[in-house]
């Protein structure tokens, strides 16, 4: 998590080339949530989150313990990469 931007920390960054240090998912139900940023002291993350509805789907601030408590789980094997890639390999899974 120490690699993990504080929030802010990449506001200059275009949204498609930010880099995505982690994803939880609810595989379930086709959640997932593609981290960026990251305040470590209040587990305050901002990233993108897609409640399995691409239309809706939008970045913002987003509450580790509130994933966690609502049973998403970290990908453990997950590799950090551009937001772009990050969304490729999604879309290719799904198919």
């Amino acid at each position: 998590m120490e690699q993990i931007p504080k929030l802010y920390e990449t506001e200059s960054i275009g949204l498609q080339d930010k880099i995505i240090y982690q994803k939880y998912e609810i595989s379930a139900i086709g959640f997932y949530w593609l981290i960026a940023e990251l305040d470590g002291k209040t587990n305050t993350a901002f990233g993108y989150a897609n409640l399995h509805d691409d239309a809706n789907a939008e970045w913002g601030y987003i509450s580790i313990e509130e994933l966690l408590d609502n049973g998403a789980q970290l990908i453990q094997d997950w590799k950090p990469c551009k937001f772009s890639e990050a969304m490729k390999m999604i879309k290719e899974n799904e198919a």
